[in-house]
Order: C-alpha cells, then structure tokens, then sequence
C-alpha cells in the first residue's frame, strides 16, 4: 500500500526534527499569551473538567467552564445553546482531538499541562512530515523531490509553530488529512481494478479526518468529486466505491459526533448552535471580504513567504519535472480543494492564520517538486536558503524571549492572582473586561464578565450564592471587592 523511505532519508528527516525542536525549544512550556495560544488553553480547560470531574460526568463532551458551585453559569448571564446544568460546552468541532490528549494524559496518569499538550503536537509534526514524504513520493518515485518537501515542511513558520505550541481542532486535523491524501492518491492514481480494501482504507483516514475537524467533510466532497469524474471518464464503476467509502467515513464521522453531543444538548440546541456558528463563520457583505481576502494574505504571508523560492522555481522548472501529470494533477486537487471548500464555505472563518497550515501540503509539496528540478548543488543551496529564511521569520513573528518577559506572563500573573485571592465558595466577577482563556486556564475558575457591581449582585441571587469576588482592572494592576449577598 505504501512506498518504503531509504534508512537515509528517515535519518535526515529525524535530524531535521531534531533542529527544528531545538528551534522551538525556548518556546516551549513558556506561559500561555498570544498567537492562537488561547486555544491550548482552551483544550487544555476541556481537558481539565474531564481529569477532575470525569470524563463520563460531562458525556465527553469539553466543557469549558469550571464546575464548582461558584462557578456554574446562573440564569440569565446567557443564552448560549451549549449550555448545560450551569456548565458551558464548545461544540464546534469534533471530538477525536480532544480525546486523544486526554487519553494520553489518563493512560500516563500526568496532568493536564502546557509543556505536556505541546509535546504531544510536537510528534505529528514529524509523522506529517513523513506523511507528506510519501505524498510526493508517490508523485516523483525517483529523486529527491520527497525529501525536499518534508524538509519545507519542517521548516516553514506555520508548522513551527502550529505543530507546536498552539493546539486546537483546526491545527491538529492536518495530521489525519496528510494520511487521507496518501491512500486517496493512490487509489486515484491507480489504473489497475480498484480493489474494496482500497476503498477502506480511503473511507477510514476519511472517518478519522472528519472526526477531528471539519476538513474532512471538505475532503470527502473532494474525493468524491475526484471519483465521480474518473467513474465518468474511465466508465470505471470500480471507483464508485471511492464515493461510498467518502459517503459512509465523512457520514459516520459527522453521526459520531452528533451523538456524543446529544448527551449534553437537545437537538434544538445543536442546531441553534452550529447554525449560530455558520452565520458568524460564513461570509460577510463585498466590503467585508475584501478585508478577510487582505487579512488571508497576510496569513499566507507570514506563514509561508519563506517558499517563495522553491515556488517560482517550480513554475520555471514545471515541465522539466519528472513526474507523472496525472500523479501531479491529482495531488494538486486533493489537496488543494478542501482549502478551497472552506474559504468558499466559511471565508470569515478563515481570516485565521492557523487555517493556512492546510495549504502546507500542496505548498511544500510543489516546492519540493520544484527544487528537485534543479542541478543537485543548486537543489540543496536553494532548500537550505529556504528551511534557513523559514526559520528566521519564525523567530520574527515569535521571537525566543526570556519566559519572564511581561508580555507572555502577564495573563498568567493575573489568572494566578484570580487563583490566589478568590475562594471556593465565591464567585468571581471581572468588571469591565473580559479574560482570555489563559487567564481562566490559570485561575481554574470560571470568570463572570460585569459591567458593574449591580449586575454582578443579580446574578449573585440568580446563583443561589452568597458571596462573590470583583476583580477590575486599572493602572496599578487588579483591584477587587468583595460582595455578599443581602
């Protein structure tokens, strides 16, 4: 089913590895601040609940709102649909990439951690990588097109840094995809019968993709697409069975889902939310887009302005290629039309810079293409100007600073200064400002934004509590009172 890596290649691939984790080591188990690092902490709350209350005691569905008595959302603070008995939910995508870390984490007996989630990441960096490998392996048999592109891979800001410290649904998907991509491939690309166990293992990486995040839906209609085009063309009905292999993993995935979340929401609720979640995620009017367009650019700036020159080089060298066309052809749709489903699909969604890291395979994959075209002395200058400038625009959007720097600490200073001061048996107000998840991440308490102290005594009553604690911000730092109730 797979093409074997030369021992010398999987060497220089874990070498690689191995510099580009040192690249990112001062970063690591740094306290939780900017650049997507919300959403670490985002998982790592869900994971939390689930560690301290019981993975069963929330339908392992991630909650995201601390469950102590003080801590339960009373009525009327809001009408979110994911809320369920005082405790809120995130629903928005599906579960795999929250259960394997709590997995991990239960079978290990460790506790939920920073430095623990980053490292888990850190690993499918690499398996992606070598995934990618066999992508464009499959693609140019012969060469060192392969090896180019997994370098790229490892090198580029976005990876660095998305395989890295910040972890979320939308980032870890690219994992399970790569592996979709590589069986798709080859069943597209075969021109013998196209056998059942195929079409499985098609539909299986399709089940698994799809039950992490969106992408494999987007996936899924790509593979169909692909499928019913080659059905037509080759009047093959052998690949008819790629579309219910994509039907039956992207259905079961989706039905997987809906399941796990019915155990905390109604089917009114579920709708409300993901409808709710469209509406925002979706598009906006002509003059909103032409501000996403320019803020997806400069994602792809940022992310991957370090292949501009493997890329050009495979728009001069392209026909010069030893590759298959169709092999080619096919790589290019697979991996370039679910990118395209989802800014058409959900174009405001995807004004965030994580969801650049799904270009990273058709990218990395070209330029690799690209590079191998040229003479060897030049092949290996190029790949390691490239991997070089990748590197250092790495350091410039994050740069290795001093853990204590008062830019990364300054929202774990405040959650442990929540931690410190507020009891058990308060709740816990913040007037005026809203935290981010890292501060709660610290604080572990559930944080009630007020706007003043008579909206704080209302849900104070709405709570059944009797005590709680504000916390405001001003030019000294946090001040709080403390409210009890009459």
């Amino acid at each position: 089913m797979f093409v074997a890596m030369p021992r010398r290649h999987l060497l220089l691939l874990l070498v690689a590895f191995g510099v580009s984790l040192a690249v990112r080591w001062p970063l690591l188990n740094r306290p939780l601040s900017g650049h997507h690092e919300l959403c670490t902490a985002l998982v790592l709350i869900a994971l939390h609940n689930w560690q301290h209350d019981g993975f069963l005691a929330h339908h392992g569905a991630p909650a995201i709102t601390v469950t102590g008595p003080a801590d339960l959302i009373p009525r009327g603070y809001t009408d979110a649909p994911a809320l369920n008995d005082g405790v809120l939910y995130y629903l928005s995508h599906p579960p795999l990439a929250f259960d394997l870390p709590h997995a991990l984490f239960t079978v290990t007996g460790a506790a939920p951690s920073a430095l623990c989630l980053q490292l888990f990441n850190l690993v499918f960096h690499l398996t992606t990588a070598i995934g990618l490998y066999l992508i464009v392996r499959v693609v140019q048999r012969k060469g060192p097109a392969p090896l180019f592109a997994a370098l790229l891979y490892l090198f580029m800001p976005a990876p660095l840094w998305f395989h890295g410290n910040a972890y979320m649904s939308d980032m870890f998907v690219q994992n399970a995809w790569v592996w979709h991509v590589l069986v798709a491939l080859r069943a597209l690309k075969s021109a013998q019968g196209l056998s059942w166990t195929m079409a499985t293992w098609c539909g299986t990486t399709l089940f698994l993709t799809a039950l992490i995040s969106w992408p494999g839906v987007w996936a899924g209609i790509a593979l169909v697409m692909l499928a019913l085009w080659q059905w037509r063309k080759l009047h093959d009905p052998a690949r008819l069975r790629l579309v219910a292999a994509a039907i039956a993993g992207v259905g079961l995935a989706l039905a997987f889902t809906a399941w796990r979340w019915l155990q905390v929401v109604d089917v009114h609720a579920l709708l409300a939310y993901f409808t709710g979640r469209y509406a925002e995620r979706s598009g906006t009017g002509i003059h909103g887009a032409k501000d996403i367009l320019a803020a997806i650019a400069l994602n792809y700036r940022i992310n991957w302005l370090p292949l501009a020159l493997p890329l050009i080089v495979f728009a001069w060298k392209m026909r010069g290629i030893r590759s298959s066309m169709h092999g080619l052809m096919l790589f290019t749709l697979l991996t370039a039309l679910p990118s395209l489903l989802e800014h058409a699909f959900l174009l405001d969604y995807t004004r965030h810079d994580f969801t650049a890291l799904k270009a990273g395979l058709l990218l990395c994959g070209l330029g690799g293409l690209g590079l191998s075209a040229l003479h060897a002395r030049w092949s290996w200058a190029a790949l390691a100007a490239s991997c070089v400038a990748g590197v250092l625009y790495f350091c410039r959007t994050n740069p290795p600073l001093q853990v204590d720097d008062a830019r990364f600490t300054w929202q774990m200073e405040q959650g442990r200064s929540i931690a410190n001061e507020a009891r058990t048996d308060e709740m816990v107000f913040t007037l005026g400002f809203t935290p981010e998840p890292q501060v709660q991440w610290y604080a572990k308490r559930t944080l009630f934004r007020v706007d003043d102290a008579e909206r704080a005594r209302e849900l104070l009553d709405a709570s059944g509590n009797r005590k709680c604690i504000v916390f405001r911000e001003t030019t000294q730092g946090m001040i709080h009172e403390r409210i009890t109730a009459e």
